[in-house]
């Protein structure tokens, strides 16, 4: 939004520079973007007149001139070509600078020597004078213009004015209006807020005839708290006066005609959007406030003809729309230049509303704007008051009273109670209660009994919600800067949600050290990858999706993982190791529960390029991976986890199995499908698993024991069985923890054999079991006796052939 220096003066005495000002603004939170000086950076520039032009006598493309400036005669050296004898150009005089662009030092006109000619000034082009025109040479100025007279003045910029460039935080509405800002400075500096007289009541006005001139009927009073309408009969359409024209055009604005430029001029004063119709042109002098019919075709003011929905708002007359509501009017009704009779809205509309149907047809505008943030129901009247004042004198006229005001159910004032202690609780300072509540009150907040600390929000103030925010506003304008650092008071120990993060930190840590990189996934993705992992489960459709690419949230982490790969092998990169900790999103009895999971995908070789070594070319298998989730687990407090390989028929894995901490499954290992592979572009063979990663939090013991190292010699037995192909080496190691040898310290599975000598249907599988005892040297005989007991129960409960002890 943008303001100017001289209407605030209008309402607010501020006797600070322009950047005293804005040093203000920013502190309050009000953001100024940029500072344009209007007016007085044309300071010592003239219109004058070329009198002569000569060849300069040392330089073919220099011209010697002598220039009017209105005081008398003075030589100047040009360089531009575009100009003769008798133009009037803008002439900068010696001492004075040309205005400066943005991030350059201003330049400094002297008098000097050009080739040996004096020069005293200089002539100047749109570009020297940040103008926009594009002119290759000098700017040519009317024929009628007055030498001497200042540029500025020339321009129609009556002296020196600074316009502010704002950024309005959505949550101040009351600041898109240069009352608003105008208050600020006022509870700020203490001086008395001004705001202009009315007094429509002395104006000419005709009483409202036996049957009224119009009438307004609110079908949506939950979309339309509040409509006002004003009729001013013979009215003149014509220019707005200078002062009008030129308040809008220094903020940005185009004057259109004195009607229609009011209403701008009183939105932008008071942030109060209005509309002018052509009182001749609304069939039967009826305003109804209506939602759209389904399809509904609309043209507004811009040309354009839209279509509508019956979410959307419109103005109606008996027989058709005539505007949208808070956004923009129609073609079909508004004021031209034969227009007579005018009549004036002021209404409020729900924010909701204007937001969605101004995003849907893509039709932005300044009332949108205001109304999308949140307009003052209170406020309707007066602006239209305002602007009916204003009205009557650029345009003339006559009111007819009374106006209409329909206002179904008017808004009780909101009181919210202040506990001083609190405040200086939040901002850790001590602020008197006087001192507080003197704040709130130079903000427009009343007190609603005298030495009480309840107060009324006034109507302009939307985001005032509950005691925070009065804090909040105390803490503003007591001064943020004021308010010293300091260490945080009565800290406690840490929480629940402290403890996840940091077990979330330690995983984290510990899959880095494993060799692989984190990822992060969409939370948003397609249905039809959600699909790929299961397409038995139930997806949680988004109601309102952006996309068809993001429409469910994901039951899984496996897909993010595979775009991931994708993305990297598309790339040249074909040796990834990724893994993922993140929440998913599941069905649940008609609702759908979070879930964190910990997910890690590997595919390319295991090592990398090397020069030499007969493993350098090594691919990823499902051993690495299975070796990478024993490894984390046993670091990060979960012992004795087992592998449980699942039956055929799972689409997405060609083979997995189940990761088991006894009876309770923590997720699922395998190798992808080809078929799934495929459609990701996937070359080399790709490992996933998934695990509950709250299921691991849960039964994790993060504690660690130490013990010192062995003392005594170890023992080492070795065997060779011939099994069925079917038994698993988990199924071994079963056997051993269910037989509990005396004195066993570990078992190894090292050679897997399968061929010559070996019964078809059967394999060799070789075991070395280590026996050590921590207080002496174990002798042959105890491990033979521990260790005949051992083959014996593998030989029992394995059908297990023994080839060799």
């Amino acid at each position: 939004m943008k303001i100017t220096l001289n209407w605030l003066r209008q309402y607010v005495d501020f006797s600070g520079t322009p950047e005293n000002l804005a040093q203000c603004l920013t502190m309050l939170g009000l953001e100024v973007e940029a500072i344009q000086k209007l007016g007085g950076e044309f300071d010592g520039i003239v219109v004058a007149e070329v009198v002569t032009r000569d060849k300069h006598p040392n330089a073919d493309k220099l011209s010697l001139c002598r220039v009017n400036d209105g005081g008398g005669e003075r030589q100047i050296v040009c360089g531009a070509q575009n100009f003769k004898a008798g133009d009037k150009v803008p002439l900068i005089l010696p001492g004075h600078s040309l205005p400066a662009k943005p991030g350059a030092p201003p330049f400094t006109i002297k008098t000097g020597k050009i080739r040996g000619c004096e020069s005293h000034g200089m002539l100047c082009s749109p570009d020297e004078l940040g103008l926009p025109e594009k002119i290759d040479g000098l700017l040519i100025l009317r024929a009628d213009a007055v030498v001497g007279q200042p540029f500025a003045e020339y321009l129609g910029r009556q002296g020196s004015d600074v316009v502010y460039d704002l950024e309005i935080t959505p949550n101040r509405p009351d600041w898109n209006s240069v009352i608003g800002i105008a208050r600020e400075i006022s509870a700020l500096t203490g001086q008395p807020l001004r705001l202009p007289e009315i007094n429509i009541a002395s104006a000419p006005a005709v009483a409202e005839p036996a049957q009224p001139v119009v009438s307004v009927r609110i079908d949506e009073p939950e979309l339309c708290p509040r409509y006002t309408a004003r009729v001013i009969r013979g009215v003149k359409v014509g220019p707005s006066p200078e002062w009008l024209r030129s308040a809008l055009e220094k903020v940005g604005l185009r004057s259109i005609n004195n009607v229609v430029d009011v209403t701008n001029f009183v939105m932008l004063e008071t942030g109060q959007p209005l509309h002018a119709f052509d009182l001749h042109l609304l069939v039967g002098g009826k305003i109804s406030v209506r939602r759209a019919a389904e399809g509904e075709k609309f043209t507004t003011l811009d040309g354009k003809e839209r279509s509508l929905t019956d979410s959307m708002l419109l103005i109606a007359d008996e027989t058709k729309g005539v505007a949208l509501a808070g956004i923009m009017g129609g073609q079909n009704s508004e004021i031209n230049s034969t227009t007579a009779d005018v009549l004036l809205e002021s209404a409020c509309f729900k924010p909701q509303n204007i937001r969605a149907t101004s995003k849907k047809l893509d039709l932005r505008t300044d009332s949108s704007y205001r109304f999308e943030r949140g307009a003052d129901v209170g406020i309707c009247d007066w602006a239209s008051r305002r602007a009916a004042q204003l009205i009557l004198d650029t345009a003339g006229g006559t009111i007819v009273e009374p106006a209409i005001d329909a206002y179904p159910a008017p808004a009780a004032p909101k009181e919210l109670n202040l506990r001083p202690a609190k405040t200086n609780d939040l901002l850790g300072i001590e602020i008197p209660i006087e001192t507080q509540a003197d704040f709130l009150n130079r903000l427009g907040f009343e007190t609603v009994s005298p030495g009480d600390t309840v107060f009324r929000v006034p109507t302009y103030r939307v985001d005032i919600k509950r005691e925070a925010d009065l804090i909040e506003e105390i803490g503003r304008f007591y001064g943020v800067d004021k308010i010293p650092s300091t260490p945080p008071r009565g800290a406690v120990g840490a929480n629940a949600f402290d403890s996840v993060h940091d077990q979330i930190v330690e995983a984290r840590r510990l899959l880095a050290g494993l060799g692989l990189f984190e990822a992060q996934g969409q939370t948003l993705i397609s249905d039809a990858a959600a699909k790929l992992r299961d397409n038995g489960i139930s997806q949680v459709a988004l109601q309102n999706p952006l996309s068809s690419d993001m429409n469910v949230l994901r039951p899984s982490l496996l897909p993010g993982l595979l775009d991931s790969l994708r993305h990297n092998v598309s790339r040249k990169n074909d040796d990834v190791a990724l893994f993922e900790i993140g929440r998913v999103f599941l069905p649940a009895e008609g609702k759908f529960k979070e879930e964190r999971r910990l997910a890690i995908a590997l595919t390319g070789r295991r090592l990398p390029t090397f020069w030499s070594g007969a493993d350098r070319d090594a691919k990823f298998d499902i051993y690495d991976l299975k070796g990478i989730l024993e490894e984390f687990l046993e670091f990060f407090g979960l012992r004795g986890v087992s592998f449980a390989k699942c039956e055929p028929g799972n689409l997405f894995f060609v083979e997995s199995a189940i990761v088991q901490l006894g009876e309770l499954a923590l997720g699922e290992i395998g190798q992808l499908s080809p078929t799934v592979q495929k459609s990701y572009d996937l070359r080399d063979a790709i490992l996933l698993g998934e695990l509950n990663f709250d299921s691991l939090l849960a039964r994790r013991n993060a504690s660690k024991s130490f013990k010192p190292l062995p003392a005594y010699p170890s023992i080492r037995r070795d065997i060779a069985m011939l099994l069925p192909e079917a038994t698993l080496h988990e199924a071994v190691l079963n056997v051993v923890r269910q037989a509990k040898p005396q004195n066993l310290e570990k078992a190894e599975l090292f050679d897997v054999f399968r061929g010559k000598n070996i019964p078809e249907g059967q394999k060799s599988m070789a075991y070395a079991f280590t026996y050590r005892n921590g207080d002496r040297t174990l002798t042959d005989t105890e491990v033979n006796t521990a260790h005949g007991k051992l083959v014996e129960q593998l030989r029992q409960a394995l059908h297990a052939t023994i080839r060799e002890t």
